[in-house]
């Protein structure tokens, strides 16, 4: 796997949703992230184009899987939440020495 030099929040949030769920649609995460807002009285939303582009740079990275096979595209994740962690933090650790 390449280093991977970190992740931003929205990314985090979308990994927790596919960790979860194993295999997820976009319209998924983004139902995910709407009934959380919503919930949570939050004053912004995120929109499910900038989820389907988190998504999309995520499987860019090689951190998620996209089936095209189907008309609605479906994600997994290519690495474990563990691997993902090592992989982040030894790239900090290569920079900071």
């Amino acid at each position: 796997m390449n280093n991977i030099y970190g992740i931003s929040k929205l990314e985090a949030n979308v990994l927790l949703v596919v960790w979860d769920r194993g295999k997820v649609t976009n319209r998924e995460v983004y139902e995910v992230f709407l009934k959380e807002e919503i919930k949570n009285k939050e004053s912004g939303f995120t929109l499910y184009t900038t989820t389907m582009s988190t998504m999309n740079q995520l499987a860019e990275k090689k951190i998620l899987k996209i089936n095209r096979t189907h008309k609605t595209y479906t994600y997994t994740s290519e690495i474990h939440r563990k691997e993902l962690a090592k992989s982040i933090i030894s790239s900090v650790a290569e920079k900071l020495l």
